[in-house]
């Protein structure tokens, strides 16, 4: 087939052939250079705003949720901010001294000495131990000991006490009470 050809029409195949092997170089450079990393990219892009969309879609899901639940949230905000009042983030000495004061005054138990102890730091508060050194009926020290666990301004917990009687007075009890307040630890 070649050899009825004239030398014009050879040269013009040659120079298809040419050509099209050009072009099928260029075809495979751009596709392999330019093209498929064009197209891996786009769909990783595509890849992290479809992760992106669905973050945002549930996050919106959940601020829908909170938005129908505003009064529990609202419920929860009070509930937070009586906590951190309970749970201040410094030592606050003085109100836990006032905290103290205004308990001793209702139950009628006498202190004598009030000793802190040394800290011990938590994961995420800190423990504020004191000795405490008193007297006071059994009545009254059982009110004592209610009002330590259930203050309402500060969160204190008897860790340990210690009752002896009295040969002077046997109503009047010498008690030793080991208090712990908290702090919380801002980390």
């Amino acid at each position: 087939m070649f050899q009825n050809l004239t030398p014009k029409q050879k040269d013009i195949l040659r120079a298809l052939a040419i050509l099209v092997v050009a072009a099928a170089g260029v075809v495979a450079f751009l596709d392999f250079g330019q093209w498929r990393p064009r197209i891996k990219d786009a769909g990783q892009k595509t890849a992290t705003i479809e992760k992106e969309i669905k973050t945002m879609e549930a996050r919106i899901k959940e601020i829908d949720q909170a938005l129908a639940n505003v009064d529990e949230l609202r419920r929860k905000q009070e509930l937070l901010m009586q906590i951190s009042k309970k749970l201040p983030d410094s030592p606050d000495a003085p109100g836990f001294y006032n905290a103290l004061v205004q308990i001793l005054q209702s139950t009628r138990i006498n202190y004598t000495a009030l000793e802190p102890k040394p800290t011990a730091e938590r994961t995420a508060y800190m423990e504020i131990p004191y000795s405490i050194t008193c007297s006071g009926r059994y009545h009254d020290f059982g009110q004592f000991l209610n009002l330590i666990e259930e203050n309402p301004n500060r969160f204190m917990r008897v860790k340990s006490f210690t009752i002896d009687n009295s040969d002077k007075r046997p109503s009047i009890h010498p008690i030793t009470v080991d208090i712990a307040t908290f702090m919380f630890l801002r980390r």
